[in-house]
């Protein structure tokens, strides 16, 4: 069990069961007290529709930034490899701000609020007749192949979404920390082996 990962070196993890997964991405929020500041008045930030965007030079990573100019600051960070890294980039927002001589200040944060999970559970699946069967057991699941080829699953258990592609390739959204990962590729392994045992 993982509990944290620098996923900017792409590190592959293996369940005790052999599933190979990689930690892709992250999302962290953060929230920062401001002095009433308009942002797209500071270099690098440009107005957006749900506030204000910051692209750090060199990153692949987005910085949101929302909220009235009198009170605290969302900062989403999306796309960031570590923990460490999203920290840098709230704290290159609140270093701009200060700059300019408002005062700026981490409230709280940043915290992972969703991780980005990819792996191949090391078979093909028939799609069709696992969403077939899983959906006869009441698990959520959506399979449209002309739309979308990989069928969605949607756990309870762990409350993550699955995205399942017949090659028995997945990838996970919604994981709100490193210790959910393999909890919710085991619920996967255990539904499917649930229909193989059936048929």
């Amino acid at each position: 069990m993982i509990t944290n990962v620098d996923t900017s070196d792409s590190s592959s993890f293996k369940t005790d069961t052999g599933v190979e997964y990689t930690p892709n991405s992250m999302m962290h929020k953060a929230i920062v007290r401001m002095d009433p500041t308009k942002l797209e008045m500071i270099e690098g930030f440009e107005r957006a529709d749900a506030g204000h965007k910051f692209i750090p030079q060199g990153s692949n990573v987005r910085v949101m930034v929302s909220g009235r100019d009198w009170s605290e600051k969302r900062i989403l960070v999306y796309g960031s490899k570590s923990s460490e890294e999203a920290k840098r980039h709230v704290e290159t927002i609140i270093n701009r701000v200060t700059e300019i001589g408002h005062n700026a200040e981490l409230i709280e944060g940043p915290e992972i609020t969703n991780i980005a999970v990819s792996g191949d559970l090391g078979a093909p699946l028939q799609l069709e007749a696992l969403s077939i069967e899983l959906s006869d057991q009441g698990v959520d699941i959506e399979y449209e192949p002309e739309q979308f080829p990989a069928a969605i699953v949607k756990l309870d258990e762990v409350s993550v979404t699955f995205l399942l592609f017949s090659t028995g390739r997945f990838v996970i959204q919604g994981l709100r920390g490193f210790d959910d990962i393999e909890p919710a590729i085991a619920q996967v392994q255990n539904l499917i082996g649930e229909i193989d045992d059936i048929e």
